[in-house]
């Protein structure tokens, strides 16, 4: 990795990290509109100087790939757990970062505290070499040890310019994987804590989407929406971006005929199997034999 492209990627995780951390201290009292909260977001994140990646979250059993539309009037109430995702690009480099809060209280601060824990102790082995199981090993580890579970069917991944996942996934469980940490690697960690069975599934209508390479449309709709997202370069988009431009009706019937095509591709909200809240921590960073966790400021203590 070039200098050039090492300060991008500092200059992403900088902006990244402040977001995230902005938002989850808005999420954390009662009765905020999380509509708002994303949308203070994603505009801190061009006020800052980066670009908009994503800006998600995922409310209680909700693990991710939750994004409100404008007809979302989920407001925080106390006992909450909700994960904040900000995603933040310089040029094409992105930083991936997460957190979880609880509302008002601390009646599920172990399971906060698991997920912490687990990616503390996966950072502490990044570095060149080291196989892919065994940052597995350490996550389930550490949240096994106050009594929770990782989720097996989700992992961290590796990171590549306008590449969300980079082609290889990061386990958070001993699934056997001896594959090799390499140098300059970016990767993401990002352990799903739950008290639950440990697996996910998707559920709900889709917000969030993303558009195929060398993706075409026959129809006006659609051909706007491909214009609109274009500037995303691959990476995630959602709904209300399209409805607030081109209305609820053009953008409906766009998205419909992009589904039908396989021009793009839906992302649902995945939620645990059995209901059980989830937990989630999430750092970047470049694989060194001291590596550069890129969105952890000094305030982060995990």
């Amino acid at each position: 990795m070039n200098e050039e492209t090492l300060q991008k990627c500092l200059k992403a995780g900088r902006i990244a990290s402040q977001v995230r951390r902005e938002g989850a201290a808005r999420l954390k009292k009662p009765d905020i509109k999380i509509l708002e909260v994303m949308d203070y977001c994603e505009n801190r994140i061009l006020e800052l100087g980066g670009g908009i990646s994503w800006v998600q979250y995922g409310l209680n059993d909700v693990a991710a790939h939750s994004c409100p539309t404008d007809e979302n009037y989920e407001v925080t109430k106390e006992g909450d757990i909700i994960k904040i995702d900000v995603g933040v690009h310089i040029d094409g480099w992105i930083a991936d970062n997460a957190m979880t809060v609880e509302v008002g209280s601390d009646k599920n601060k172990e399971l906060v505290k698991a997920s912490q824990n687990a990616l503390r102790a996966a950072i502490k082995l990044v570095r060149p070499g080291v196989q892919l199981r065994e940052l597995g090993v350490a996550q389930a580890s550490e949240a096994a040890a106050l009594g929770f579970k990782t989720i097996r069917n989700l992992s961290g991944h590796t990171i590549e310019k306008y590449k969300v996942h980079g082609g290889v996934s990061i386990p958070f469980y001993d699934n056997g994987d001896k594959r090799e940490l390499q140098e300059d690697w970016q990767i993401a960690i990002e352990p799903f804590v739950t008290d639950g069975v440990g697996l996910i599934k998707e559920k709900g209508q889709a917000t969030i989407f993303m558009v195929k390479r060398n993706a075409s449309a026959r129809t006006a709709s659609a051909r706007k929406i491909l214009q609109e997202v274009a500037p995303q370069n691959g990476m995630p988009f959602t709904t209300r971006w399209l409805t607030r431009k081109l209305g609820k009706g053009s953008t409906a019937l766009g998205l419909k005929e992009l589904q039908r095509v396989g021009a793009i591709t839906a992302h649902p909200p995945l939620v645990e199997v059995s209901g059980a809240k989830v937990a989630q921590f999430e750092h970047s960073m470049i694989v060194r034999d001291k590596p550069i966790v890129y969105t952890r400021h000094d305030d982060d203590e995990w």
